[in-house]
């Protein structure tokens, strides 16, 4: 392969501006130009994200006070799960810290201890301290320094998220054009040279980023590269969304909701002019029409005076997502349940790999083994988060369904994960088989035991000496963090307020 001096990419949206707006920075001699279609719509209905989009906009150099006001974003401290077990209790999924490390000690005894039937279940809500700081209404964002960094993501509109990097993108020279894919033309050994559009334009590059969405036209329907399909284990295929207004009296969340469903779950997501709420549900299960009625319902709106938007979804990940002279990346590369908010943090990990991948190139490494790194990198990603999202289900207790009961089977499953869930049951030493199995894991201890504990996910038949942590010590940890939020954390929707005053105040000075 050649060195890539012309670059295409196919598809706005969120993946096509973040990959222009991150290439254009690092590698600012590259040209780049993106094509989208502006008869084509985003499928971004309002997003939450994990932390690793703080470090991306950081990198670009935009701060929240720049790019937070313009995409009605508000902070996230993590996710609250509710119902999942159909008995009414609820655990909080949070952004862990440096902060937590003593305290999570704590809830892993506990959640230790239960697993071998001592002691009452307990959330890990309040022992991170993010829990706390959801619980409260207080900002992520701490307004006088802690010791070590607080970490947290946000909630925001997508669509104006990709409009503020396609803004930066542009002010770096970078080309765009509003035209329809029609063909791409190959040449002999099965590259790309160009992409025409309907109204007969060319475009040329040496090499292209698939940012096509579901469609992915050029990975999948140019190239032929097979998908991977997670059907058999993620039942969910399609989702139902609306928004509705903020009455929150002055309070914003600071946590997304997931709430279990008949035949999947809904989200809720806190923005700064809007509540983005849906429904991911199997459609063998229920069709679209219950769906949009049973969320309406949960919502308490009125069904036929509400503006729903109906989604399909392609729930896998493409067999190769760099083939050739193209790298799939977004829903063209990769879709996962948005339970866990990760789609946008594997379009990250993707576009940081290709951009390494360009200096590699440029140092003259071997194309060949660049893209089976890559491709190595990503499939170990997509499918260590597919492991994650099926524990989810793997360990409800919920059978009041057909659904149900079909999620929650492990028949499907990879052996991966079967293993670690039945060393959790068995009662055996889970950090040991965390630390052996730590190349498997995408997601670290503390999440396992937040998904795990939080579940209440155990064995009636394991019974073992395993005594939890003191009454003293829990109280003592939770009375550490709620000083801490007391010391550093200010309300939510106050800090919102004053960020928006500044930022007007500044638009209009400018």
């Amino acid at each position: 392969m050649a060195i890539i001096n012309k670059l295409v990419i196919l598809g706005g949206g969120s993946a096509g501006w973040m990959c222009a707006a991150y290439l254009s920075k690092q590698h600012p001699k590259l040209d780049i130009t993106v094509v989208e279609s502006s008869k084509i719509g985003s499928i971004g209905v309002g997003e939450g994200s994990t932390p690793h989009l703080k470090t991306f906009m950081d990198t670009l150099g935009i701060s929240e006070q720049q790019w937070m006001p313009q995409c009605d974003a508000s902070y996230k401290a993590g996710i609250y799960f509710n119902n999942w077990n159909g008995d009414e209790r609820r655990y909080f999924h949070p952004f862990y810290s440096q902060m937590d490390e003593k305290t999570a000690e704590v809830y892993c005894v506990n959640a230790n201890a239960r697993r071998r039937g001592n002691g009452d279940w307990q959330a890990p809500d309040d022992y991170f301290l993010t829990g706390h700081i959801a619980k409260h209404n207080l900002s992520p964002k701490v307004h006088t320094p802690m010791l070590k960094e607080q970490t947290y993501g946000y909630h925001f509109d997508a669509t104006k998220l990709a409009a503020v990097l396609k803004a930066y993108a542009q002010e770096k020279a970078v080309k765009h054009i509003d035209g329809e894919f029609s063909q791409a033309q190959l040449s002999e050994c099965g590259n790309i040279v160009g992409i025409t559009l309907i109204d007969g334009r060319q475009v040329n590059g040496d090499f292209f980023i698939d940012a096509s969405g579901f469609n992915a036209l050029l990975i999948e329907q140019t190239l032929k590269t097979p998908f991977n399909s997670f059907a058999n284990e993620l039942l969910n295929d399609s989702a139902v969304a609306v928004a509705t207004p903020v009455t929150t009296n002055g309070v914003i969340s600071c946590a997304t909701q997931s709430t279990a469903l008949s035949a999947g779950w809904s989200w809720q997501i806190p923005l700064t002019s809007r509540t983005g709420n849906g429904y991911v549900y199997s459609s063998k299960h229920i069709t679209g029409e219950q769906a949009q009625s049973e969320l309406a319902d949960q919502l308490n709106i009125d069904a036929q005076n509400s503006a729903f938007r109906h989604l399909k979804m392609k729930v896998g990940c493409m067999q190769s997502a760099w083939q050739k002279n193209v790298m799939a990346i977004g829903l063209a590369h990769s879709f996962i349940e948005p339970i866990e908010a990760t789609s946008l943090m594997v379009t990250q990990h993707s576009i940081k790999l290709f951009s390494q991948a360009l200096v590699k190139l440029q140092n003259n490494e071997q194309p060949l083994a660049l893209t089976e790194h890559v491709n190595q990198q990503l499939h170990q990603l997509v499918y260590g988060i597919k492991d994650y999202v099926v524990a989810h289900y793997a360990t409800s207790q919920r059978t009041n369904s057909s659904y149900w009961l079909a999620a929650t089977q492990l028949t499907h499953s990879s052996n991966a994960l079967k293993s670690l869930l039945i060393a959790w049951l068995n009662g055996d030493d889970f950090d040991v088989y965390l630390s052996k199995h730590a190349q498997q894991q995408v997601y670290f201890r503390p999440s396992w035991y937040c998904l795990l504990g939080g579940m209440d996910f155990k064995s009636e038949r394991c019974q073992q000496v395993f005594d939890p942590a003191s009454t003293a010590i829990n109280n003592a940890a939770k009375a550490y963090l709620n000083e801490l939020c007391d010391q550093h954390c200010e309300p939510h929707a106050k800090q919102l307020h004053t960020m928006k005053n500044q930022y007007s105040t500044s638009a209009k000075v400018g």
